[in-house]
Order: structure tokens, then sequence, then C-alpha cells
């Protein structure tokens, strides 16, 4: 039985990920929503999708965008640096190290993936965590050998949140341009459609939802085979790039 496919959207740019809803938005549009049984979502995703296009040209006008887009890659690579670091040590032959890494990693799971927040709620679970692990876990931390990456995660925080706050400042005067937020709003929405349809075939058989489902199977296909090809690109990019001094 036909269902639509599970797509993960963190790995999406802003352009794929606004492209995408506004394919799906203008698809459900052509169907009916009505017909397709989606329409309590649709006014909200048709909204939301609306801001987040208005939100992307914002963030493209932004002559601090690449700065920030750069600073919040940077501080995602190293909390995952730091969090490898710390599961490295639940492995350690050292009891004490195992211990420390996992009272660690007990806070680090309750946080979940940071990626899908906001900027700005990224930038204060960041800044919690930090603090948390200076203030009540510095010496399990040491023990793992981390902190030297903690430390460089506070900076790369901190030096996002200004970057962050300097865009802000210059676009204070027209609409959000915190794409983020805007892409976990349009999410959202999707998420619900999606559950809805794919409950609707188990009730009522596929039939009258099959076109709609192809169309959007083909969707996430054409956009994972974008993303793969991308990724496979890096890879050979990285590999072919001699090393520095």
């Amino acid at each position: 039985m036909k269902k639509i496919k599970t797509v993960d959207f963190s790995d999406f740019q802003n352009n794929e990920h606004g492209q995408f809803h506004s394919v799906i938005r203008d698809e459900i549009s052509a169907q009916d929503p009505n017909r397709l049984g989606i329409m309590k979502f649709f006014p909200s995703y048709v909204a939301d999708v609306t801001t987040e296009l208005a939100s992307i040209e914002v963030e493209q006008g932004s002559q601090h965008t690449i700065g920030i887009g750069k600073a919040d890659l940077l501080r995602d690579q190293l909390y995952r640096s730091f969090v490898l670091q710390i599961r490295s040590g639940l492995i350690d032959y050292d009891p004490a190290i195992q211990a420390a890494a996992e009272r660690i990693i007990r806070i680090v799971d309750q946080i979940g993936d940071m990626r899908r927040e906001p900027y700005n709620k990224e930038s204060e679970t960041l800044a919690s965590l930090t603090n948390q692990m200076r203030n009540n876990y510095a010496s399990d931390v040491a023990l793992c050998s981390a902190t030297d990456k903690l430390n460089k995660l506070v900076d790369a925080n901190n030096s996002f949140i200004a970057n962050f706050g300097t865009r802000t400042a210059e676009v204070a005067s027209r609409i959000s341009g915190d794409v983020r937020a805007a892409r976990v709003a349009t999410d959202g929405d999707y998420k619900n459609i999606v559950s809805v349809i794919n409950a609707l075939v188990l009730l009522n058989g596929e039939d009258l939802y099959s076109s709609f489902i192809d169309k959007v199977n083909y969707q996430i296909d054409y956009y994972k085979n974008t993303i793969n090809a991308r990724r496979s690109k890096g890879k050979d990019e990285s590999k072919s790039t001699p090393p520095t001094a």
C-alpha cells in the first residue's frame, strides 16, 4: 500500500527547502485540499510557506548571511566533535572515564537534534549546556580530555550570537529573516498533512490519494538524490585537496 515517504529536512539547503514546500503547496491546491481531507492544515501550511520564502529572501539579502552560515556550521561541527569525544569515553578502559562520560551523555541525550531548532533556540541551548558543563561537570569533561573542545564550542557559540545580532539589527526594519524558525513551522504543517494522508490511505484505500502520493514521493526522491550527489562531490573534493602545511 502506498504511503508518503519519510524525509529529513535538516540536510536541505534553504532554497531547496523553500522550493520543495512550494511544489507541495501547489500540488495540494491543484488536487483540492478538501478532496484530500487536509483542509484543516492547508491554510496554515500556505501561510508558513509564504513566510519562509520571504525570510529566505531577507537572509539572502543580508551582507552578514555568509558569516552567520559559517558560524553556525562551525559550532555544529564543534558540538559534534565534543559529543564524539565524550562518547569515546564510554568505551575507555578506565572505569573513572567511563563513569564521567556516562554522566555527561545523560545531559547531552536530553537535548536532541539542535539543528532543527531556530537559531536563537540553538544558541540558548548551547549556552545552557556549556555553562552546565563548565560549572557542574568540569572535572568529568577534563577526565574525558574534552576541555579544549568545550572551550572552542563556547567561543564558536558566542561568535555566532554576535554575528546573528549584527544581522538581526540590519534587517530589523524588514520581515524577520530567521529562516530556521520559519522552516520549523513549515515542517510542522507538512508533517501533519503527511500523517493525515497516510492514515486516510489505511482507512479508505490508496485510489483517491495515489496521484498525490506519487508526486510527493517524486519530489522527496529528487531532493534525496540531490543531497547525496552534493555529499559525494564534497567528499571527492576533500580527497583531492592537498593538505596544508
